[in-house]
């Protein structure tokens, strides 16, 4: 695997964890269909959240979260409908973005909740 790989996985890892001590139930974590793919599906309180998680060992040029471009964003929208025709729900969704800096031996996390609207 790649550094860049790595630290995604890394991330990914952290995020979940978050996300479980905050009272969410990880349903899928690297969901894939076809193209389309979804870093971490989970549910709380009767809400589906999407949860694109960003990662980065700096945050000099950039933060993690501005990585997301409009493309990025379609993709999320598209895949999101994608998992909810794929198992026919009817509960409500939102995106939302896990942002990961780390440094040295430890890492920030923000949690950015519905911080992608389908109307992009």
């Amino acid at each position: 695997m790649t550094d860049k790989q790595n630290t995604g996985k890394a991330g990914e890892q952290i995020a979940a964890d978050y996300l479980r001590n905050n009272g969410f139930n990880i349903l899928h974590i690297n969901w894939r269909q076809g193209q389309k793919e979804l870093d971490i599906v989970a549910k709380k309180n009767n809400r589906l959240h999407v949860v694109e998680v960003r990662s980065l060992k700096s945050n000099f040029f950039m933060e993690p979260y501005q990585s997301i471009n409009k493309a990025k964003q379609r993709h999320l929208i598209a895949a999101t409908n994608a998992y909810i025709q794929r198992y026919k729900l009817t509960m409500e969704a939102q995106i939302d973005v896990i942002s990961i800096v780390f440094s040295g031996d430890g890492h920030t996390l923000e949690y950015l909740p519905n911080a992608i609207y389908p109307g992009v």
